[in-house]
């Protein structure tokens, strides 16, 4: 036998062994996954499904009344550009 047929040999015994590997660990996963119900769940995206149970909390809506109201004489002047604006590019120079 060469050297090419004894690696050739120990390849496919090494992959014989992780095939084997593969099958304990995935039906190890595939048992704790049925008998674990408070394990999290996740969508195809990786984020947590809620419970069927349990509806998913909504946000709540924001009120109006927390938006401040713009201070009175605030507004530019229409000739005035607002300081912080960047300026128009098509304007002509003045």
């Amino acid at each position: 036998m060469g050297f090419m047929d004894r690696a050739k040999k120990l390849a496919e015994q090494a992959q014989e062994k992780l095939d084997e590997a593969q099958q304990q660990f995935n039906q190890s996963q595939s048992s704790t996954a049925k008998t674990d119900p408070a394990a999290p769940r996740f969508d195809d995206h990786g984020r947590p499904v809620p419970d069927a149970g349990a509806p998913a909390p909504m946000p709540a809506p924001p009120s109006m009344e927390s938006v401040p109201a713009p201070p009175v004489g605030s507004a530019p002047e229409p000739d005035e550009e607002p300081a912080n604006s960047s300026p128009d590019p098509f304007r002509p120079i003045q």
